[in-house]
């Protein structure tokens, strides 16, 4: 009789992660008693992009140029299996530049950081001062062509192909002993490793706008480091979705967009790990056969995906090792990342430096 798998969440990771283990004759059953098919509550609207926030410099801080190398491979493996999925399902794929600005001159220099620690792992990344936004912000970091997709077609359209490669969907387990165990909620359901203490939580609310001007929406996805994180993503010609972990959204899309209607609102909780590494792999002795995939922030599109191909890899015996599992969640930021950090915070502290430790993460 086949192994047993057992996923706790239906989102992007989770689904992911079913789908790989149906896939490989696993017996697999995805547990979630809040999925609602068609609906987008709990799912973050993050392009699929290479580019996230200023992640790249955060994990050349904390992990150094190796790390920096491992956590580019994971994205771009992660894109190409979303790109891949998205075709299989009919899930549509619009192409578009993706953005990260700020008009806060103190700030703007981690911009500069990001771009540094981007071409260093291979990733193409250039600065512009022509936003076509509505509102003033330069400078900007601009990816090309970096895909977009709806984030509810696009985890429909994997739970259609988990449940025809034999997956089962569950609102509760069904029990049993034996078999693996995998969280991929937001925030671990089990935490074996101290992962709660190393997690920073936040609640994204999003809103989707439709307009009968295209020239309403910008061309580009993007995210205003200003506001403490927000972002937009234009999924089709008439569609935008607006995330915040501000605020709900509501006067800022009246602000920048007043022609347009809002048509749908939903929230999502998420999680980033403080050492900017997602948390990956065994929570607790290997032999437990407990896995855990979390701290994607809004990006689980791309990190997301990345754990669940780690994580398959695992489960079906392709990989058990460190090597194997670049954000295994035991680990140790290297002492100069740490010393670093400490002398950044008492330097901003004292009032020494005005520029924030860390870019801003309301």
């Amino acid at each position: 009789m086949s192994e047993r798998v057992t996923v706790i969440g239906a989102g992007i990771t989770g689904l992911t992660v079913g789908l790989l283990a149906a896939r490989a004759g696993l017996r697999t059953e995805v547990v979630d008693p809040q999925l609602r098919p068609g609906q987008r509550t709990g799912l973050m609207g993050a392009p699929a992009g290479l580019q996230q926030e200023l992640q790249y410099h955060h994990v050349l801080r904390w992990h150094g140029a190796g790390g920096l190398q491992a956590y580019a491979d994971q994205v771009r493996r992660g894109q190409r299996f979303v790109l891949a999925a998205a075709a299989d399902a009919g899930v549509p794929v619009r192409f578009a530049d993706q953005a990260t600005l700020t008009a806060d001159g103190k700030e703007a220099f981690w911009l500069r950081h990001e771009v540094h620690a981007m071409r260093r792992a291979g990733v193409p990344a250039e600065f512009t001062d022509e936003t076509g936004l509505p509102f003033s912000a330069r400078p900007m970091l601009v990816t090309g062509d970096q895909p977009v997709l709806d984030p509810a077609a696009y985890r429909d359209g994997l739970l259609e192909t988990f449940t025809e490669a034999g997956g089962v969907v569950e609102d509760r387990p069904r029990g049993g002993a034996g078999g693996w165990l995998v969280s991929t909620t937001p925030e671990p359901a089990f935490d074996r490793v101290l992962l709660g203490p190393r997690l920073r939580s936040s609640e994204w609310s999003w809103l989707e706008l439709t307009s009968e001007d295209p020239a309403a929406f910008p061309g580009r996805s993007g995210t205003d480091l200003d506001d403490g994180g927000r972002l937009w993503i234009r999924t089709a010609e008439d569609r935008l979705l607006l995330g915040s972990r501000r605020d709900d959204g509501r006067a800022r899309a009246a602000s920048w967009f007043p022609d347009a209607r809002i048509t749908d609102a939903w929230r999502a909780r998420a999680t980033a790990s403080l050492d900017a590494a997602p948390f990956v792999g065994f929570a607790g002795r290997a032999a437990e056969r407990r896995l855990v995939a979390c701290g994607f922030d809004a990006w689980e599109l791309t990190l997301g995906t990345a754990a669940a191909l780690q994580l398959a890899a695992v489960l079906t015996g392709g990989g058990t090792g460190r090597a194997e599992l670049p954000w295994a969640p035991i680990r140790v930021p290297r002492p100069l990342s740490l010393l670093g950090a400490g002398w950044s915070r008492a330097r901003h502290g004292l009032k020494i430096s005005p520029v924030s430790p860390f870019p801003r993460r309301r």
